[in-house]
């Protein structure tokens, strides 16, 4: 399993080339092995080819626009050959699907396996990113449970630690659901009910990444939605990963 950065924790320096290269740069230095393309003002995908070329940093998977996935997909998948990621990511369901109803849910699982259906000839994947809603029932069902049972085994979900803790769930657990279906793992701490650098909270990272590994997981990224100082939330993250990696 590989450790790297989620970028949409460093989406305020993401304004340019300049800040893009910089945050490359910086990330390498922290000892990320990969990166997830997320946030920022977006830049030609030449230019992101040329940095994971320069920081051998490879971008494992994107947080792309709905709107993009659903009416630019051909698009999207050029600019993700150019820079030479498989995987592409939602974010969040778009609140058009969270109605409470499951005719609404039903139609974003149709849209998740329709997409997988089409990035499978390419050699592509399609992945979902959960928050607190998913725990959420419909009919006496758990939407982010249907959604695993409902979609193409080949569509892939992107677990975040905080959210799964937040809503009072078991993270290994959900790995487990989830064995062979996860290509990044999410990492951030929970400490009441409020984001933490990974190491600042409550959660067992070791013990998560130890399940993490028995899945199947391919990478796990830092990630913090909030901070007073992005970077150094990201550095002391992987501080901690690097201890947990050497068995401290």
């Amino acid at each position: 399993m590989k450790y790297g950065v989620q970028l949409f924790s460093l989406r305020k320096y993401l304004k340019d080339e300049k800040g893009y290269e910089q945050v490359f740069k910086r990330t390498k230095e922290m000892g990320a092995q990969v990166v997830q393309l997320s946030g920022g003002k977006p830049v030609k995908a030449e230019f992101i080819k040329s940095l994971v070329d320069r920081y051998e940093l490879p971008v494992c998977i994107t947080h792309d626009k709905f709107d993009r996935l659903e009416n630019d997909l051909d698009a999207l998948i050029a600019e993700h050959k150019i820079y030479g990621c498989n995987n592409m990511g939602i974010g969040m369901m778009p609140k058009k699907f969270r109605t409470g109803k499951i005719e609404d849910l039903d139609k974003f699982v149709d849209f998740l396996n329709t997409t997988c259906e089409k990035l499978a000839k390419e050699d592509m994947t399609i992945a979902y990113h959960n928050h607190w809603f998913e725990f959420d029932e419909i009919d006496g069902k758990v939407i982010y449970d249907y959604m695993i049972e409902h979609t193409d085994s080949r569509v892939q979900f992107i677990p975040d630690t905080y959210w799964i803790r937040f809503t009072g769930n078991d993270i290994e657990k959900y790995l487990e659901k989830l064995a062979g279906r996860v290509n990044t793992l999410h990492l951030k701490d929970y400490k009441n009910k409020i984001f933490r650098a990974v190491g600042k909270g409550t959660l067992d990272f070791k013990s998560i990444l130890e399940s993490a590994e028995k899945c199947g997981v391919k990478n796990a990224v830092v990630e913090l939605d909030f901070s007073p100082n992005p970077y150094k939330s990201v550095e002391f993250s992987m501080k901690t990963l690097k201890k947990i990696a050497n068995g401290n």
